[in-house]
């Protein structure tokens, strides 16, 4: 098979060649997609098709059949109202069922035998319908354990597919659909920080299917050095996002090296990518892997200046890693603020060439779009530095302690801060960070500035690891 052409701009991120779906060896499948450590975000179109929707489609379907099916929840309700009684959303929404279902057309034979629905058709959602029934089902659920690459983002899962169409595009970048999407993804949200949401933390039944305590989640990492109590209900957490954004025990990730010189990693992560001279404003959305300061700093030229021509890396968070953001260094908070964004947006060029791997390969574009927290730091020797925390699809949340929220509005004057302290997290699922540095001021670390070469390593980078050392110093 012919893979498509790979631009190269000198940066290692936008050297990277595009992960290729196809019925071949490198399809992800149940069996190969490896540990939930791996930096992938979503898995290939393919997968979540016939390995994740059809499973959930088909427990709908079954509810519907039995006389079981909840009616909508309100929040969906709300949503298929509000886009019925809009002719250009309602297109949109029917359009991006019709080519997500042409695309199921164009799968090997094997796999589309096992996405026919009831009545023998491949398809990816059945209709209009059926599409919100599927939302509704999900935003009710807890998130399911298991041992690959789609884990914690269930809704993701749903939308793989439609999410990588030209309508789908379009609908996911609407300003005025996120809003009303919005309102679903806070109904999740709810559930997910109430106490019903703990059934996949079951003491009484450990291994259920989908349980974040069973033997195989355990290996997978998930309790590793973090905080929980098994003699009590849901391991001591009250709620699933409770879980979700737990510490780690006292002592487990020291901050190293010199903090008079030296940057730490502030967030968990694996690395994914790496540019130095970082433009000022650049074609962000275009095939090549590009990152655009302004841009990333929600249109704010002043605060974006301070690092033209400087470095970048970027980590992933999968579900299953620690998700709170700890300060990288000692020094002050200049300015921070959440950045409104869109939820399941996907970069445009994305769908260009034979099958790329649509949501990890938008990592870089989500920095730009996607909705954010945004610290600017100031450290004595290392300059001005920024940390970049984005939520990815359903991850919708991004929360800054109040401490250390520097808006300009509320609070003005910069904000003393040791490294180590918490100044944030997200909620409800699987993420990505981005650190930014003044050009020549500071000297990464071997992972960082080859960070496409560690996407791979078995392991995130751990919270408290030096990241860079201050040039000359």
């Amino acid at each position: 098979m012919n893979k498509p052409a790979v631009h190269s701009r000198g940066s290692a991120a936008s050297r990277m060649p595009a992960r290729v779906e196809d019925s071949g060896k490198s399809l992800l499948t149940l069996d190969n997609a490896g540990p939930v450590q791996m930096g992938f975000w979503v898995p290939n179109r393919a997968w979540a098709t016939s390995k994740y929707l059809v499973p959930l489609r088909n427990h709908v379907a079954a509810k519907k059949r039995s006389g079981a099916l909840a009616p909508l929840h309100p929040a969906v309700a709300e949503l298929k109202q509000w886009v019925g009684a809009r002719g250009v959303y309602r297109m949109w929404v029917e359009s991006m069922i019709d080519e997500a279902n042409v695309f199921v057309h164009t799968l090997d034979a094997g796999t589309k035998e096992g996405i026919k629905d009831s009545d023998g058709d491949a398809v990816w959602i059945k209709d209009y319908d059926s599409l919100f029934e599927i939302i509704s089902e999900i935003i009710t659920t807890s998130p399911s354990f298991n041992n690959t690459a789609q884990v914690g983002t269930p809704m993701n899962g749903l939308l793989a597919v439609s999410m990588a169409t030209r309508a789908g595009v379009a609908l996911f970048h609407d300003g005025l659909f996120n809003l009303q999407l919005k309102k679903v993804l806070d109904a999740l949200n709810a559930f997910l920080k109430s106490p019903a949401s703990l059934d996949k933390l079951d003491i009484a039944d450990p291994e259920k299917p989908g349980s974040w305590i069973s033997k195989a989640a355990w290996a997978a990492g998930v309790w590793d050095q973090m905080e929980h109590d098994p003699a009590k209900p849901g391991y001591g957490f009250d709620s699933w996002n409770s879980f979700f954004i737990r510490r780690f025990i006292p002592g487990a990730r020291p901050f190293k090296g010199d903090a008079r010189r030296q940057v730490n990693i502030g967030c968990e992560t694996t690395p994914w990518a790496y540019e130095n001279d970082v433009a000022l404003k650049s074609d962000f959305w275009v095939k090549d892997v590009n990152y655009s300061l302004v841009d990333l700093f929600g249109g704010r030229e002043d605060i974006a200046k301070l690092f033209e021509g400087g470095q970048l890396y970027q980590g992933f968070l999968s579900a299953t890693h620690y998700h709170r953001w700890q300060s990288p260094l000692d020094g002050t908070v200049e300015r921070s603020w959440v950045q409104p964004g869109t939820y399941f947006a996907e970069r445009p060029a994305q769908r260009e060439g034979v099958g790329t791997w649509e949501g990890t390969e938008s990592q870089p574009y989500l920095g730009h779009v996607a909705a954010r927290a945004i610290f600017l730091f100031k450290h004595e020797t290392c300059g001005y530095v920024a940390l970049i925390c984005m939520g990815m699809v359903e991850v919708s949340t991004c929360v800054i302690e109040p401490e250390y929220l520097v808006d300009g509005v509320l609070q003005s004057a910069p904000v003393k801060i040791s490294r180590g302290v918490e100044i944030g997290h997200f909620e409800f699922g699987g993420s990505t960070h981005i650190l930014v540095f003044q050009k020549d001021r500071v000297r990464l670390e071997e992972w960082a500035s080859n960070a496409a070469k560690h996407q791979h390593d078995p392991k995130p980078t751990p919270l408290g690891s030096v990241i860079a050392t201050a040039v000359g110093r």
